[in-house]
């Protein structure tokens, strides 16, 4: 787990205005503590890839929902596969 500090401080291109919007619209739910929200490495990377999107592909935050939403969609996609997969594989077994 980490702090917002440690989390500002670690990850590139994240600033507080954006951790804050981040938080606000739910596109990732960090845990609260005493000092504040703390991220696990699930929040943490779901921010990485938030600060590449805006600032490498300059995806803003009016289509950051709609990326992020395709984006986890193609990884529920690449999970049932895999279970189908595994699921066929047994079969031939």
């Amino acid at each position: 787990m980490m702090t917002e500090f440690e989390a500002l401080a670690q990850i590139k291109g994240l600033s507080r205005t954006r951790l804050e919007i981040c938080i606000r619209e739910a596109w990732i739910t960090p845990a609260r503590s005493k000092k504040g929200h703390v991220f696990d490495d699930v929040d943490l990377a779901r921010l990485r890839l938030i600060s590449e999107l805006a600032d490498d592909l300059l995806i803003d935050d009016n289509a950051m929902p709609i990326v992020l939403s395709l984006i986890d969609q193609i990884h529920g996609l690449k999970r049932r596969l895999h279970e189908l997969d595994e699921a066929l594989g047994a079969d031939a077994n």
